[in-house]
This record gives C-alpha cells, structure tokens and sequence, in this order.
C-alpha cells in the first residue's frame, strides 16, 4: 500500500500527530510579535575533530507487512515478552492500532485496534507499553495520556493541561503539544513517564522561560508535572524559528538518569537533572556542521517556503540515543544543501551519525545516505547495533517490508 509515500512539506514533518493544529495558527499568529532578532549558532569546533571510527552496515532485518500496513510507522517501541522474546511493536495510524511482532523471525504475534468512537476511543499519536495490562497511549485531539489494557479498553484518562475547556485557546500559549516518534519516545524512570513535547511555532520571549515542553507522569499517582524550558541563549529574544522542525527536542536517558536533550539548533547537548530546572552543556556536534541561523524574517510574514527553504540550507541536529552496549551515543544529523534548486526535495538532505563516548568525546560520523531512504526517526538500539529503517521509494514490489539495516562500529 502506498497511502504513507505521498511528499510532505517541511513544515509538517514533525506535525502528521499534531490534532486540530490548522484551527489554532491564526490565534497563534495573533499572540507572536512581528520583531524578531537573527542568532548565528557558530560550530567552534568545526574541521577540526579527529575521527578514529565509522558507521559501517553489518546486516539487515526484514519484516513482511499485511495490507493495511505500510513502512515508516510513526512510532516503534522494543519490549520483552516473559519468554524473553524481543518483540517489535508499531504504531498503525491506517488501522489506529498497535502491532506486535516477533523481531527474529518476523512473525505478527498480535494487534490491538483501538476505537475511534464512544468512552473507549483513542486517536493514537503514540504510546509506552508497560506491560500488556498496562499500556500508556498518547491520544488527541487535546493533550491527553489514557492508561489502556491489550483488549484496548480506557481504564483512566489523564489530561495534560490540567481542567481546560476544549474551547479555551490559552493552553497553546504554556503547555506543549506532543510529536511522538522512535527518535522522541516517551521515557521509563522510575514511577514516572517522561512525556518530551514541543512548541510548535516560536515563542514570544516574555514565555521563554515559563514555557515547559518536558511532562513528568507519575505512573501510581496520575500527577503530571512540567518541567525543563527552551534555553534562552537559543530560543529567547523573539528569535524566529517559527516550525516544529526547529524547535523539537530530542530526549535521551543517560545511564546516570539524567535527561539529555538534542535541540536540532545548537551543537551542545543540554544536560540536566529530572527534578532541576538548569542546564550543563556539552559540545556534541558534527566535524561538517556549519554556523546555525534563524530565520531572517519577522515570525508573522515567515511563509512556508521560507521555512522550507531556510531548513533545506541548514545543518539541523535530530535525535539522540545511548548504545548500553557499547557504551556510546549516536547523534543524528541532517546536512544543509547548498546548491538549492526549485526541485530539491526535502528527502535529497543527507543523514550524519556522530559517534561519541560517554563523555560525549568525539569518536566519528558517517554519511549514510539520503534522507528519503534513510528514516532515522525509526532508529534504536539493540544487542546487534544501531537499527535505522531503511525505505527505497523507486522500489514498489507486490509484498512491502520494514526494513531495518543495522550499523556496527568500525576502526579507521
């Protein structure tokens, strides 16, 4: 099937999970200022690491889809079953189901649909499984989290900006909303769920630092609490990086539990405590990136192909995530594309993996290819090596597959 293959702009990328979101732009555009300031994120470091390892493919996993599935899902989590199987899960937004599958011999183990209308229904934007009694599903169109069974029965739902009415539009304005991915799951700590969420559009300086995009959910409680705002040296003084694409934080859990965070501006990673509101930076950027600007343009009058084009130009960081293994980190990276034509695609922009130790000291990068094949939104971590799904758009046979080719790490 081929509905999930149909080109999307930039601006929607990270947005596909975002509900209702086309309804609230004009009062979103209302509450920006229209003067802005323009930030140059220099690469201090830039040509002059020294790579020692390398991003080699050692092997590939191949799962055959039935036909109301298609590669690229939304949203993957790896659990363990009591026979100690490893069993792949995806989010299924034709069927609005999660899949299970056996990830050794790609074998459907089983599937919960979830309803799309009455008390039980769900619009699945993501989800944590916990175990089969206890799975933990991200539903819309206000942000809320419902604690649902494997039969996907609601047995409570827990909302995430508080006693809101449905038609009270400040919410937009101080709780973030939630594009959920592989690259940007939510997190088990002990007790609680880490829930990282974004501003979807600049926010205005005076909200910087009141703006909270990170949900701590206590599991036995039901307590939400927001935590962690958008650094102000990147995102405050009316800057204009005014999509999701550049606002998006990416979470990792280091082996300490402290929460490390991805911006796709900046070259450090934002270090902090769960329970503390301040920051420790770390370099952790790119030999190749260059300087990082924001947009040149005031936030009300920045078109769509303003955005697409300031984002097709510039290095952006993705996501984060910590190899237990082998004891390192993979940053990802999207390349800026110089020579920009009219028909340049945001598929066309290469994918960079940085290896770091756990000190986040520079080990090496690859090139991997091209976005368009390479989807490192679904990329994680096993005993073999960094997973990343790999998907070839000029191949349209009779059967589709999810296929995962597995990175190793190699010496220069």
């Amino acid at each position: 099937m081929n509905y999930f293959r149909n080109k999307v702009s930039v601006v929607y990328l990270l947005s596909s999970m975002v509900y209702n979101i086309g309804k609230y732009l004009i009062y979103l555009q209302i509450l920006l200022v229209s003067c802005t300031h323009t930030l140059s994120i220099k690469n201090e470091k830039k040509g002059e690491l020294t790579a020692k390892y390398k991003l080699v493919i050692s092997s590939e996993k191949k799962i055959l889809l039935d036909d109301n599935s298609a590669p690229k899902p939304p949203y993957i989590q790896i659990i363990k079953e009591e026979s100690d199987e490893q069993i792949l899960t995806f989010l299924n937004p034709y069927m609005n189901g999660i899949y299970f599958y056996d990830f050794e011999n790609g074998i459907l183990v089983r599937k919960i649909v979830y309803k799309k209308e009455g008390p039980d229904a769900i619009r699945l934007g993501g989800y944590f499984i916990k175990n089969m009694d206890s799975i933990y599903v991200y539903t819309g169109p206000l942000p809320e989290l419902a604690l649902t069974d494997s039969s996907g029965q609601v047995k409570c739902r827990y909302s995430l900006i508080g006693n809101r009415d449905r038609k009270d539009r400040e919410w937009l304005k101080y709780y973030p909303q939630y594009l959920f991915t592989t690259a940007n799951p939510l997190i088990e700590t002990p007790e609680k769920l880490i829930l990282t969420g974004v501003s979807p559009f600049s926010i205005s300086d005076s909200l910087t630092r009141k703006f909270k995009f990170t949900v701590s959910f206590d599991m036995y409680s039901g307590n939400v609490e927001f935590m962690h705002s958008y650094p102000v040296e990147l995102y405050g003084f009316d800057v204009n990086w005014n999509d999701p694409v550049f606002m998006q934080p990416y979470p990792v859990l280091s082996p300490a539990g402290e929460l490390i965070y991805s911006f796709p501006i900046s070259h450090n990673v934002y270090v902090s405590q769960r329970n503390e509101e301040c920051y420790k930076t770390i370099y952790a950027g790119s030999n190749l990136a260059s300087t990082i600007k924001s947009i040149d343009n005031s936030r009300n009058s920045t078109s769509k192909e303003i955005i697409l084009n300031h984002f097709l130009k510039h290095d952006l960081y993705a996501g984060i995530l910590h190899d237990p293994y082998r004891n390192v980190y993979y940053r990802f990276m999207f390349q800026g594309i110089s020579d920009l034509t009219i028909k340049t695609s945001v598929g066309e922009k290469p994918v960079v993996v940085i290896i770091m130790d756990e000190n986040f000291n520079y080990m090496g990068e690859t090139v991997i290819g091209q976005w368009e094949k390479w989807n490192f939104h679904n990329s994680f971590v096993t005993s073999e090596g960094l997973m990343i799904e790999f998907f070839d758009p000029e191949l349209d046979s009779i059967e589709e597959y999810l296929i995962f080719k597995i990175l190793t790490i190699e010496k220069l």
